[in-house]
């Protein structure tokens, strides 16, 4: 069933809820499977599971009881509730079952100041239990607080043994359970549906109804699967999707007006009405959580905790809007816009977190929930009475726009608000939406853009400072020296954040974040970024003009589609007398991406490039150099499967724009791979025709010589060779003119290779050596020198061979083709 349907059916003084581990994630507890991996981290090797009953067996066996409760203390004994927890005591429950050792409920009902009975051992059983007067709680697993080892007389049920010998117990808990089941009804809350306890429960449930037990059970699942939500039905279990929040957010909004007052007794703990309760996250109980710098090397933002742990950078921006935000009118709504990847929201966060050292109450929206603008004007009205400040984050705020406003509305037209506002945003979605006249007439709006020098420095030190994120850094990046790192995130990656990130980590993970940033944009602004990121991927040089004759734009309509895209595709000036006004995304990188993902179905890349091609202007030079760059660049007509595509893309290209060189080059190379011999000459016999003698040209003369010596078997071995010295004339000639052309040699070294073979001759070979030594000062390129060394080791064994078998064939092919690129300019 739908959440909102299971929720109509929920009468709390008529339910008890069955609690599990999933109801306390969000207050920091980790789930059963989690506890357990934590608690192997003291085991031998080979002793990791995922289930806790037996982690714990094995831990108690090797450290002792006491040692094992000591570990579950350690990770749960001071546990704080937050979110849905919070929201908890606000209904009058039937009666809380819970199988968590945690003591977050009874937290919860302390600070909410509602009577809370526990039941954790036989021995808490009392005259006064199931009373009407109080919600009881029953900690069928005992609980943190008491166990055996402390010489309490009840103990956690922790171990297989456990289990075992407290049967009996068990047993009066679950009769306790079957009370209430037979006169109300039953929701559990926080099982995974793949738990083998929750089915062990299913099928008890199902023996219950057998003996007559009228009430309702209903399964809240946080991991629904609608196939084994139907193993749950079939035992007579109602099954919802959803989360332990979702489900209070809910049930405050259909039935809110029944539940009782809620107050705070705790100077410490801001508390909020159960609506905002459940979609609020605290700054300061996140801050307290576990750090995870995993997170960021997915590209996520930094949470509360990785900035107190010190895994954030301070940005050069930090000092100026703290000081915006303590002085003058305009410090109560500030907006922080700009792209995707430039870090808005771990910015937000770390000014978040240094309000929490001013005595301010700090939250942030949860986007999976509406904001509530009237519940949040309240809460101003309850800090301005008690004097005390609060903040609120409201982290890409596009989606709440509406309430937003008014919200802002609000609070900017009270004198002095006591709760501040802090907002994240896409720049292009800010632009296009209303505000509130307020963020501009007492707030203030920063782009942000690009790290300066002093981030730049601040992400470099902090990779090499903290280990944590050391060991998630690339290889590559990581074995620079510390000048190198500053200088490649500073010159190669423009200091852009995103291409910084994707430099230090190379994981693909943080696609993540363009693509939602993709996502987030109108049908139309999304088709105009997708072409201009793979145009751009492509080594083309995109302007308006092609743009709008590709898409058929209206030109009145291209301002507005601009600021539609703000800070993902700009406009800069090419030609303004010739009306040329270049488009470009923030960076090779983040193009190189889109194009990836938007362009990865072959049909549609096929059909993005006939297109363009059919409609280059061979008049405007910037649609030149876009014609040589898709001939040439690995994400062009190269990005194609098919050959024979791109061999009839290559053809129409060169008819298109018959003078340019790189996609007659091209053509010919791909032929002569493919093995398409004829074809190849043919298409060398129209280049030289129709341009004249070309040095690239020439050098893949060669290469067709000794692949037609090669392939064709058939020929008399004469023949054979003298293809091949018609191919050793045409590489010497090549070498001759142009000395400096790396690529001459490469092709020199093959004839060599293939002389040998064909003749037993190392002359050539021998001849390619020393002329690639007397170029190693003219052409410094390290790989030119590693060729060279490759090559006379290919001669040493050569040479052996021949000396041992003067009339042997060395047909040894282990080193691989050395002509495997052409050095075409892009």
């Amino acid at each position: 069933m739908k959440l909102e349907d299971l929720v109509s059916l929920i009468t709390p003084s008529q339910t008890s809820l069955f609690l599990g581990a999933g109801a306390s994630i969000s207050s920091g507890a980790p789930s059963g499977p989690q506890l357990a991996t934590q608690l192997a981290e003291r085991l031998p090797a080979g002793s990791g599971s995922d289930d806790l009953a037996e982690v714990c067996g094995l831990y108690e066996n090797r450290h002792g009881r006491k040692d094992l409760v000591s570990a579950l203390r350690i990770r749960l004994q001071n546990l704080t509730p937050t979110q849905g927890m919070l929201a908890l005591p606000a209904f009058s429950w039937r009666a809380i079952f819970t199988t968590n050792f945690d003591r977050l409920v009874e937290e919860s009902y302390r600070l909410a100041g509602r009577d809370l009975r526990v039941v954790r051992s036989n021995y808490e059983y009392t005259s006064r239990t199931g009373s009407h007067t109080d919600v009881v709680l029953y900690k069928m697993h005992g609980c943190v607080s008491q166990d055996t080892a402390d010489g309490s007389n009840s103990r956690m049920l922790l171990t297989e043994n456990d289990y075992d010998s407290f049967a009996e117990y068990r047993q009066s808990m679950f009769d306790a359970l079957r009370t209430n089941m037979y006169t109300g009804d039953t929701l559990i809350i926080g099982q995974s549906l793949r738990d083998h306890h929750l089915r062990a429960m299913a099928k008890d449930v199902a023996a219950l109804r057998t003996q007559g037990v009228q009430g309702r059970v209903f399964l809240l699942a946080y991991d629904y699967e609608e196939s084994r939500a139907q193993l749950f039905e079939q035992r007579g279990i109602q099954v919802a999707g959803g989360s332990f929040e979702a489900f209070l957010h809910e049930l405050d909004k259909q039935q809110g007006k029944l539940h009782p007052a809620f107050k705070a007794e705790s100077a410490e703990v801001d508390a909020l009405p159960p609506g905002l309760a459940t979609s609020t996250m605290d700054a300061k109980h996140a801050s307290n959580l576990a750090p995870n710098p995993g997170r960021l090397f997915n590209g996520s933002p930094a949470t509360y905790a990785d900035i107190k742990a010190g895994l954030t950078i301070s940005r050069a921006v930090e000092t100026r809007l703290k000081q915006t935000q303590d002085s003058g009118v305009r410090s109560f709504f500030l907006v922080l816009s700009g792209a995707a990847g430039v870090g808005k929201t771990s910015l937000a966060r770390r000014l978040m977190y240094s309000r929490l050292s001013q005595g301010f109450s700090c939250w942030e929206h949860l986007n999976n929930f509406p904001l509530d603008a009237h519940a949040w004007l309240e809460v101003e009205a309850r800090l301005r009475s008690a004097n005390r400040q609060g903040i609120l984050l409201v982290d890409d705020c596009a989606q709440n726009m509406a309430a937003l406003n008014r919200l802002v509305d609000g609070l900017g037209a009270i004198a002095r608000p006591h709760l501040r506002i802090v907002v994240t945003v896409n720049a292009a979605q800010w632009r296009t939406k209303m505000k509130s006249s307020y963020f501009y007439s007492r707030g203030s709006i920063e782009k942000i853009s690009l790290l300066t020098d002093g981030d730049i420095s601040e992400m470099v030190n902090l990779v090499d400072r903290v280990a944590s994120i050391r060991q998630l850094v690339n290889h590559d990046f990581l074995h620079l020296g510390h000048k190198d790192k500053i200088r490649r995130l500073r010159d190669r990656c423009n200091a852009d954040m995103f291409v910084c990130l994707k430099n230090i980590f190379a994981n693909e993970r943080l696609d993540e974040i363009l693509l939602q940033e993709f996502a987030d944009l109108d049908e139309s602004s999304q088709t105009v970024y997708r072409h201009v990121a793979v145009l751009q991927s492509m080594g083309g040089r995109v302007h308006r003009q092609l743009i709008m004759r590709l898409l058929g734009l209206e030109a009145g309509g291209v301002q507005t589609l601009l600021g539609q895209m703000e800070e993902v595709v700009d406009e800069y000036d090419v030609d303004v007398r010739m009306g040329l006004y270049g488009w470009v995304t923030r960076h090779d990188v983040i193009a190189q991406v889109i194009a990836t993902y938007k362009y990865a179905d072959q049909v549609e890349l096929l059909g993005l490039l006939t297109r363009l091609i059919d409609g280059l202007n061979p008049t405007i030079h910037l649609e030149m150099e876009t014609a040589r760059s898709i001939a040439s660049h690995d994400m062009g007509i190269n990005r194609l499967i098919d050959v024979d595509e791109r061999v009839q893309l290559l053809e129409k290209l060169i008819a298109k724009v018959p003078g340019e060189r790189i996609p007659r080059r091209r053509l010919v190379r791909l032929l002569i791979d493919q093995g398409s011999l004829d074809d190849a000459d043919r298409a060398i016999q129209v280049s030289r025709r129709d341009l004249g003698q070309d040095q690239i040209i020439e050098r893949y003369r060669a290469l067709l010589a000794i692949a037609r010596a090669e392939q064709k078997s058939s020929l008399m071995p004469e023949d054979r060779l003298a293809m091949v010295l018609e191919a050793e004339r045409l590489i010497r000639s090549c070498v001759a003119r142009s000395p400096k052309d790396r690529y001459n040699y490469r092709v020199m070294g093959q004839v060599g290779e293939v002389l040998y073979r064909l003749s037993g001759s190392l002359k050539v070979l021998e001849d390619a050596i020393a002329l690639m030594a007397s170029a190693e000062a003219q052409i410094a390129d390290p790989d030119f020198a590693s060729e060279r060394r490759s090559l006379e080791t290919k001669l040493r064994r050569l040479a052996a061979t021949a000396v041992a078998n003067p009339e042997s064939v060395d047909h040894d092919d282990d080193i691989p083709a050395l002509a495997d690129a052409d050095g075409d300019p892009v």
